[in-house]
């Protein structure tokens, strides 16, 4: 099959997919997302999954009919089904744009087999809109195990098995002798971070920029050093490195008015380990805490360790030169 395959989605589902290939990292050489090796990359990936779970439901209605007369279960089947059906329309109510997408070699065989073996007395165009919708319902952070699924389970079984692998990047940089501690998505459940030791050092790197992953025969080795720092940074939000030099509570004293941000901002909020009246007091990296506190102005002031309230009071004494050189003082 080579021709284009046309879809009607909802206008919402049609911006998550184009979203989706620019924060995954399917890309043109322009920077652009590229949409069609996505929506490839998306049925080669999930369509599996997608029929298992589809057939799955379906044959637990029937299973709930059975004890309804034969001569009447097929009908109530297909009422059922009709029923979910309208309910997922109305659910994704809205103006739908038309998608369109070309397989690739990689994928033909999988959209052949789609439509001839899968599709049970529905248009192809349906199909591919369930499956879209399906995808969207997923975080985030699982949309993009979807998509890079190789690595994904390579990674995976690097971590089972206690081996080290070979990693090279997007950019084309390559870790060699890679011992994984963990795979892990952010706090707030947007991406995917792989946690490994390499070269003697903690790296953090993105999923998404994850080019290639190889398995290698030799063990994983990781020090308990590092391990400790892994367990800490995973507890505080995995896509916040912590290093050696983060080795120090980090105590924020915070007004009234910063207790109120606090609970109110939950992106890259990190978690106290303690509250000592308005101190709170936090075990996680310092570039975590800059990130957060930045937006708090004066509600927030680091009280330790020093390097980091004076880091922090630098960074507002710059923005105020800047401000004063277009507003004056006053």
């Amino acid at each position: 099959m080579t021709e284009k395959i046309k879809v009607s989605v909802p206008e919402k589902i049609y911006e998550l997919l184009r979203k989706d290939a620019k924060d995954f990292r399917i890309l043109k050489p322009s920077g652009e997302e590229n949409l069609n090796a996505f929506i490839n990359i998306l049925v080669i990936n999930f369509y599996e999954k997608f029929s298992a779970d589809d057939e799955s439901l379906r044959e637990s209605i029937k299973g709930a009919l059975s004890v309804i007369p034969e001569k009447y279960a097929k009908e109530a089947f297909f009422e059922v089904m009709n029923a979910i059906t309208k309910r997922e329309k109305e659910e994704n109510l809205g103006k739908s744009v038309a998608l369109s997408f070309k397989p690739t070699k990689s994928s033909e065989s999988v959209t052949v087999y789609i439509e001839n073996v899968l599709l049970k007395n529905e248009a192809i165009s349906s199909f591919y809109r369930r499956l879209f919708i399906a995808y969207s319902k997923k975080l985030k952070n699982e949309r993009e195990k979807i998509i890079h699924k190789h690595n994904y389970e390579l990674l995976v079984s690097g971590v089972k098995k206690g081996l080290q692998i070979c990693i090279s990047l997007d950019n084309g940089h390559v870790y060699n002798n890679v011992s994984v501690y963990a795979i892990e998505p952010a706090k707030d459940e947007l991406f995917n971070y792989v946690l490994c030791f390499s070269d003697k050092k903690n790296r953090t790197l993105r999923l998404a920029k994850i080019k290639t992953v190889s398995l290698l025969a030799k063990n994983a080795e990781i020090p308990e050093e590092s391990q400790s720092m892994f367990a800490r940074q995973i507890a505080a939000g995995a896509q916040y490195p912590i290093y050696s030099t983060d080795n120090e509570p980090i105590r924020v004293q915070l007004s009234a008015k910063g207790r109120e941000l606090f609970d109110k901002i939950y992106l890259y909020r990190p978690i106290p380990m303690e509250i000592d009246g308005d101190v709170y007091i936090f075990n996680c990296s310092a570039n975590q805490v800059l990130y957060y506190f930045e937006r708090f102005g004066s509600e927030a002031l680091i009280l330790s360790p020093k390097k980091l309230g004076i880091f922090m009071r630098n960074y507002y004494y710059f923005a105020l030169k800047k401000y004063r050189s277009i507003y004056g003082k006053d």
